[in-house]
């Protein structure tokens, strides 16, 4: 009797773990075809933007980015293909295809690569999609037969334990059966939720992406083509074309700023050049160059020393007021003064701030959601970007919504050798926003 419940507990792990190895392969080959669909749609971006800039209606850096972007997502479809249950030759004609459209790219055959990507890269990447399919498919009905199998086990050892053990014992064995189905279940689940978002993630980000470095390349390109030309007949006219394409290419140049950073960041590649500054100095460096071009912000700020980065300082502050002028209100306030031995810089304006149930993500590189102020219509890197260079240094930011005023205070180390001022009387604009 002993050996026939040894055997039937025996039978009930191999379902289950049957089951386990069922739920991983369904769970491969979910990523496998979510990142066909995407290295298929990060090739006709890279292609797309390619042609815009043979047009001239794009930036030779943003064709790079977007061919580095792909370059990436087919090494990454490639590692998810190896060891899947498909015919190889699709998985390898895919391949092929894909390297011969980006070495098409990399030579700038443009056309060359578009009539590759429409023609037998379309059709190798149809064929992989099937195959994918029909081995997802195969792999879950896998799945249903070894639940189906592992619940009749268990259903036969129940039956046979209730003849030979006491009701205790019954109840032990199905509690540990269920918990071992529920968790191969819920791991299933989870891997393929957490693959699908972040394929997601990605696929929104390099739509957005686009669009974002076109406006201000649209604009600027525009403005110049005005300026040819009509020339400076109109010196005030042409005055203020240039202060927009100033304006657009200061935008231009921060979201490319970001994008670096964010890719050393994952790269684990960023350097830092802490030493003493006087934090008076770097907010009026960043601030003027926005008043010159009619952003109104005041500034009260005592001469601070602090310790951190000179340039990547300057970022932070630049992403802070650039998101305050795109979605903050007409008032914009920085303040600064210190804690100890933390210098608090505050970037404060009147705007509207951001719904309650996200603001847990404004710090998450690649989120943007609705029509919600702060992430509407951006790559979604500002504020992300600040964050992962404010870490880097051993500092923080914080949001805040009070009375009407939204806030992002950044917290960074003093200088050794400062000693703490004496508290000086806040000024009238302080006092009306609630920063000390």
């Amino acid at each position: 009797m002993a050996i026939l419940v040894a055997a039937l507990l025996h039978a009930n792990a191999l379902a289950v773990g049957t089951y386990i190895d069922d739920s991983a392969e369904l769970a491969r080959t979910e990523a496998a075809l979510v990142a066909t669909q995407l290295s298929l749609r990060t090739l006709s971006q890279a292609v797309l933007v390619a042609e815009d800039v043979s047009l001239g209606v794009a930036d030779p850096v943003t064709a790079a980015t977007a061919a580095a972007e792909a370059t990436r997502v087919v090494a990454d479809l490639e590692s998810r293909l190896d060891g899947l249950n498909i015919d190889r030759y699709v998985a390898e004609l895919v391949l092929s295809r894909s390297d011969e459209i980006l070495a098409a790219l990399g030579n700038d055959e443009v056309r060359a690569a578009g009539d590759l990507l429409a023609g037998d890269g379309l059709a190798a990447y149809e064929q992989l999609r099937d195959a994918v399919v029909v081995s997802r498919d195969a792999a879950l009905t896998e799945l249903n037969d070894a639940q189906g199998l592992a619940q009749r086990i268990g259903t036969i050892a129940g039956f046979v334990i209730a003849l030979l053990a006491p009701a205790l014992a019954i109840y032990a064995y199905w509690r540990i059966a269920r918990r071992q189905l529920d968790s191969a279940r819920v791991e299933m689940n989870s891997r393929v939720r957490a693959e699908r978002r972040i394929i997601q993630a990605k696929d929104e980000f390099i739509s957005n992406i686009s669009h974002e470095l076109r406006t201000p390349l649209t604009s600027i390109y525009g403005f110049s083509e005005i300026l040819v030309e009509q020339g400076l007949i109109d010196p005030d006219e042409a005055q203020t074309l240039i202060a927009l394409i100033n304006e657009e290419s200061a935008e231009l140049n921060r979201m490319v700023e970001d994008l670096l950073t964010v890719a050393r960041a994952e790269a684990g590649t960023i350097a830092y050049n802490l030493t003493d500054l006087d934090l008076e100095e770097e907010i009026a460096t960043v601030v003027r160059p926005m008043q010159r071009i009619g952003m109104a912000v005041e500034v009260a700020c005592p001469s601070l020393r602090i310790h951190a980065d000179q340039l990547r300082t300057r970022q932070v502050l630049r992403n802070l007021l650039s998101n305050a002028q795109r979605w903050g209100g007409e008032e914009v306030y920085v303040t600064a003064h210190q804690a100890g031995a933390t210098a608090v810089l505050t970037v404060a304006d009147n705007g509207p701030g951001v719904a309650p149930e996200i603001e847990h993500k404004l710090f998450t590189r690649y989120m943007h959601e609705g029509d919600t102020a702060l992430t509407t219509g951006t790559i979604g890197l500002g504020l992300a970007t600040a964050k992962i260079l404010l870490d880097g240094m051993g500092g923080e930011i914080q949001y805040e919504r009070d009375d009407g005023w939204t806030r992002f205070v950044v917290y960074l180390p003093m200088a050794v050798a400062t000693e703490s001022p004496a508290p000086a009387e806040p000024r009238p604009e302080e006092r009306s926003i609630g920063v000390a």
